[in-house]
């Protein structure tokens, strides 16, 4: 499964619903939404948000990362 047919599949605002709902993300979304804002697949500047703060979520710990 590619990035952009995960996020187009969901939409980033309800990926983050989810996530941050949970407070757990899978590594291998986690490593495709990096993806996607390494590779600037993100279009809209309210998706590059969205991610980065799911990023920074991730790094203090807020969301926890799954296996």
């Amino acid at each position: 499964m590619t990035t952009k047919a995960y996020i187009s599949e969901y939409g980033i605002s309800e990926l983050y619903l989810n996530i941050w709902k949970s407070g757990k993300i899978d590594r291998t979304v986690l490593h495709q939404i990096q993806n996607a804002i390494n590779s600037q697949s993100l279009k809209s500047s309210d998706d590059r948000k969205i991610v980065s703060r799911l990023l920074y979520a991730v790094r203090r710990g807020w969301v926890s990362v799954m296996d």
